[in-house]
């Protein structure tokens, strides 16, 4: 046996390319004059019409949820809450992590992803503006309808929602999650409304709408109800995000307060880590000043103020701030006290006496 002349498998490769060539040129217009032959046929107008539904139904899907455009670019990214607020760290949470060391790109923060990927970028100042005393605007018709806000009479000075609307406590209800409803801390939410209104004068804005229907963009729906909260309520004061810590032994989670006991209080403040958020430190200063009143008044009460990377709404207010009133290891009625107490050293800030 021997080998063939190179030049014959030369000649050989050229045919079967020249085939592979003219196949994929005769496909493009095969499909060409098969639409415009159903184009003539009397039912244009209809297969035009029903081709046209299609593509627009994906385009007003897809514009409805931009996240989706987003995660659908980046998959990433689908693998963050976008705020880090999840307990034990998962394992692709170690892996990302440890990516960024070596690889000095943080792989839950957009921002840095597309700096890597475009240069130019990277050359941006994407700060943003500067946080003032007052919301975002949001135009018109950008929010949905669906949420339900309680605004009381008057001025409303405080504002206050549930990110984290289905969190609950465990020796209540037997379940630390009401998935798709409204848990404890709701409950805990309207207890602070009715006290800092009917024993201190404060008028409050609650917003009790169902934000973590799906968990992984909780914040992303939850800032649509406090942006509305602010814009119907200028001159408020503060906005409280209620939630419930987790994670905590019972012993960890009550403290004696006049004979009684009550669901410990953690106050949660974001910073500039991942997202711009030039101003968080008025925020810290304004969950400091909160939780060191606290404990004057009722030692221990207050855990004091974590800093954690996620900025939880808080760039829309400087006086935002996450509160996580009790664990799963405390009961609705140990939270409400709390959150009963809270509402007397908040009152004493709104009315200027701290």
């Amino acid at each position: 046996m021997y080998s063939a002349p190179v030049w014959r498998c030369r000649r050989i490769s050229m045919g079967w390319l020249r085939r592979l060539v003219a196949g994929l040129f005769l496909i493009p217009l095969i499909v060409y004059f098969f639409i415009r032959a159903l184009l003539l046929i009397p039912g244009q107008p209809l297969i035009v019409n029903s081709i046209r539904q299609v593509t627009d139904g994906f385009i007003k899907a897809y514009q409805k949820e931009p996240l989706r455009i987003v995660q659908t670019a980046m998959p990433l990214l689908g693998c963050s809450s976008f705020e880090g607020d999840g307990g034990r760290p998962a394992l692709d949470q170690v892996f990302f992590s440890v990516f960024e060391v070596f690889g000095r790109v943080n792989l839950y923060s957009p921002e840095t992803v597309l700096k890597s990927q475009i240069p130019l970028v990277a050359a941006m100042d994407l700060q943003g503006v500067a946080v003032g005393g007052s919301p975002s605007y949001v135009a018109p018709g950008s929010l949905s309808a669906e949420r339900t806000v309680a605004v009381s009479l008057g001025e409303c000075l405080v504002c206050i929602y549930n990110t984290h609307t289905g969190e609950t406590y465990t020796r209540t209800d037997g379940v630390g999650r009401v998935d798709g409803g409204r848990g404890g801390v709701v409950t805990v939410a309207a207890a602070l409304q009715d006290e800092l209104e009917n024993k201190y004068g404060v008028k409050v804005s609650r917003s009790d709408r169902i934000n973590d229907a799906c968990y992984n963009t909780s914040y992303l729906e939850s800032e649509k109800t406090a942006r509305e909260l602010l814009d119907a309520n200028p001159k408020a004061r503060a906005i409280l995000d209620i939630h419930r810590d987790s994670g905590k032994t019972r012993e960890q989670s009550i403290v004696n307060t006049g004979g009684e006991e009550a669901a410990i209080i953690l106050f949660v403040v974001g910073t500039d880590t991942r997202r711009p958020f030039p101003n968080w430190r008025q925020n810290y200063a304004f969950a400091t000043g909160l939780s060191d009143k606290l404990n004057e008044k009722y030692p221990g009460l207050s855990q004091g103020v974590r800093v954690k990377d996620g900025i939880y709404n808080q760039s829309l207010h400087p006086g935002a701030v996450l509160v996580e009133i009790g664990s799963t290891e405390n009961t609705t009625e140990e939270a409400v006290r709390s959150a009963r107490l809270l509402a007397g050293i908040l009152a004493g800030f709104i009315a200027g006496e701290e």
